[in-house]
Formats: structure tokens, C-alpha cells, sequence
């Protein structure tokens, strides 16, 4: 586990605070991503205990902040401990999403 407390973002022109305890309340809000009704659009999950959540939308949720870009997402995530995931398949596996990993 990381030993990480918090980290900062920057979206928009607003920085904003991220805290493992604040990514945890946002999760118990939240619909998890493995729930009966996924979001079809979405790759990237983070495990909180023990369901899978959209990383955007935990990080929005836990933050305030809208617009939050995928890669910062994941980023800040994986730099508290928890592990993050992404769903893929054909060239998502071998080319990557520019998008998402540029």
C-alpha cells in the first residue's frame, strides 16, 4: 500500500486536493462500475474494497471538480495505493488509447 496521504490536480485552472479518505467516501456514493447497469463508454476502474469504480467519476465525486481527464485519474489514484485497472480488447491491448495513456 502506498504510503501516500494525499496528492494534488490541476483541471481547469482550479488545483484540487486528493485524499485516500475522500476517494473512499466518494466510493460509497457512487453505483459501482460492476454493478447491473455499467457505463458503456468507460475503461478505466479503480478496486475500492471490493468493487471496481469509474476512475473519472471517483475523482470528480471525491474533488468537486468536473472535466477530469483519464489520465490524471488514474495517475492520482494509483499514487494513493489503490489499484486501478482498465478493461480492454483488440487494439486497446496492443496499441493502447492515445487518449488515455498519452
Amino acid at each position: 500500500m502506498s504510503t501516500v496521504m494525499e496528492t494534488t490536480f490541476t483541471a481547469g485552472e482550479v488545483t484540487y486536493r486528493l485524499t485516500a479518505d475522500a476517494v473512499q467516501a466518494a466510493a460509497a456514493r457512487l453505483a459501482p462500475a460492476d454493478s447491473a447497469d455499467p457505463h458503456p463508454n468507460r475503461s478505466w476502474c479503480a478496486l475500492i474494497g471490493s468493487h471496481l469504480y469509474y476512475v473519472v467519476d471517483l475523482v470528480e465525486e471525491a474533488t468537486g471538480a468536473t472535466h477530469v481527464k483519464v489520465k490524471v485519474a488514474r495517475l492520482r489514484l494509483a499514487e494513493l495505493g489503490f489499484p486501478v485497472f482498465a478493461l480492454a480488447w483488440n487494439t486497446l491491448l496492443t496499441q493502447g488509447h492515445p487518449g488515455h495513456t498519452g
